[in-house]
């Protein structure tokens, strides 16, 4: 059985070979399966049509073509096997963008890979504008709509070129998993290109896994396995050792119940922005009013996206970093609602996403957030009197310090904030053994709970203000002694009594 889909996965079909040198159809196919899959092409079908405004003519097209191969010939090398199709498929036009992987499921299973690619001009500069969209006939899969720019007609080879590295994804299979990566066979690996350009795999070169399942009836189901991610971190020989980045914890898991195996397809952003649509797991409304981020994979700087809006939707555009990010959706600006890596750009499809909106988990982190800005309030106003305290007692001015003293003993006290603090998580723990449908406590919350425990701590001592009232006592009792031996009596200097300050007194304010 898993040899029959590792058939499937690797077939490869009658194709006819850009070159003069061709192998006849019959004797390249048998050649073809009788070679390790890292030996063996890709065997592509190019689609290429032009719209009338691009002004590509049957001769034109015909030296496109020619040159365009020479150029393939040159750079790439063996490892594409390109059969052009004439007339090209009716698909190739205006619609491509619009174009489901459906339409193209009845393509000739000769090919591993089908190009359709559309020449058109643009009416605002008159450049030709050249778009392209690749259909892996094995997974099934329609890649992003890719678009490059020529000025001139004399530019169209290399920009039908560049097109073609932009749609070229390689396949794989999943071969191990090695210190918590993946290993990954590549097809046409192990074929000498003939320039960097003609490189099957490299570092950086992102795949997607999929399982293809044996169903009862003899089919064979493809499945993409959702978030989840192949990063090529290194490569040796044919094979690609990739990171894993994913939203689960054993993607590549071997327990299923059918028989199945384990294939992968290389995937490039496009220049289409990524559309996603969050709702609400028990009502499916509109999660309105969310903060979505974005963080380049593995541990990229963070980025606020943008709020979705009244109906759940938002659009993530490609950034500088052409890869995969972890997004993260977040309610009250911190408690996370979801979080999962994804490509910006891999497909122009609107992503529907469920959520469990956490509303008491949500409620309790706006009175967490309520309660540190007052902390932090308190610690600033603190830091400020401990300062003129400290003027104070330096310039002797006792006056002085004795009303910021007096001052500072009208704020509220840390035990006032610990208590409030005590009381909410208190309630949120009651509340989270009640709660049936909503998670109250989350690790988030619960994190949060301890920060600012500690924040109290550290910063609301009241150290300083024991210190400088020491100074100020001792300063008095001096003076009182003065006053009843006629000699003077050297009172503690503020260094003596803050030998020891308080974690706050210099501490600068959160």
């Amino acid at each position: 059985m898993i040899g029959a889909l590792l058939a499937l996965w690797l077939a490869l079909g009658v194709a006819n070979v850009v070159a003069a040198d061709a192998p006849e159809p019959g004797k390249a196919s048998q050649a073809s399966d009788d070679e390790p899959i890292e030996r063996r092409p890709y065997r592509i079908a190019l689609h290429l049509a032009a719209d009338v405004s691009a002004r590509v003519d049957g001769s034109l097209r015909h030296n496109l073509i020619d040159q365009w191969s020479a150029l393939v010939h040159r750079f790439i090398g063996p490892s594409w096997r390109v059969d052009v199709a004439d007339p090209p498929s009716p698909l190739v036009g205006d619609g491509l963008e619009r174009l489901k992987a459906e339409e193209l499921s009845d393509s000739d299973p000769a090919f591993d890979k089908v190009w359709l690619v559309w020449i058109t001009r643009d009416p605002k500069d008159s450049k030709l504008v050249v778009t392209g969209r690749e259909y892996d006939a094995a997974a099934r899969w329609l890649g992003p709509l890719q678009t490059r720019r020529a000025t001139s007609p004399r530019d169209l080879p290399r920009t039908l070129l560049d097109i073609a590295t932009d749609l070229f994804s390689p396949s794989a299979l999943i071969v191990g998993q090695e210190g918590g990566g993946a290993l990954l066979k590549v097809q046409g690996a192990s074929i000498a290109p003939a320039s960097e350009l003609g490189v099957v795999v490299a570092k950086g070169t992102t795949f997607i896994p999929l399982r293809l399942v044996s169903m009862r009836d003899g089919s064979t189901q493809v499945n993409r396995i959702a978030y989840s991610y192949l990063v090529t971190e290194s490569v040796e020989g044919s094979t690609a050792r990739c990171a894993i980045v994913s939203a689960f914890r054993d993607p590549l898991s071997r327990r299923v119940a059918r028989p199945n195996t384990l294939a992968a397809l290389g995937v490039k952003p496009g220049n289409v922005p990524l559309r996603l649509r969050f709702v609400k797991r028990d009502d499916k409304t509109a999660a309105a009013g969310y903060t979505l981020t974005e963080r380049p994979a593995p541990n990229g700087p963070l980025r606020e996206v943008g709020v979705t809006d009244r109906t759940g939707r938002i659009t993530v555009d490609p950034g500088p970093v052409r890869g995969v990010v972890k997004l993260r959706l977040l309610a009250g600006g911190s408690e996370p609602l979801a979080e999962f890596p994804i490509m910006p750009g891999e497909s122009a499809e609107e992503r529907e996403i469920a959520i469990d909106p956490l509303p008491l988990a949500a409620d309790y982190q706006v009175k967490l957030d309520a309660l540190r800005d007052q902390v932090v309030d308190q610690v600033a106003l603190r830091g400020r009197l401990e300062r003129l305290m400290q003027a104070r007692a330096d310039g002797e001015d006792w006056e002085g310090l004795d009303a910021l003293l007096k001052e500072y003993a009208k704020l509220p006290s840390s035990s006032t904030f610990s208590e409030t603090l005590k009381k909410l998580k208190d309630e949120a723990t009651r509340r989270s053994y009640e709660a049936t449908k909503s998670t109250v406590l989350t690790k988030n919350l619960q994190a949060r709970f301890s920060d600012l425990e500690g924040l109290i701590d550290g910063y609301l001592a009241d150290d300083a203000y024991n210190a400088y009232a020491d100074v100020l006592k001792q300063k008095a009792t001096a003076e009182e002694a003065t006053k009843k031996t006629g000699e003077s009596q050297p009172a503690a200097s503020p260094a003596t009594a803050l030998s020891d300050p308080a974690p706050g007194a210099d501490a600068p304010a959160p």
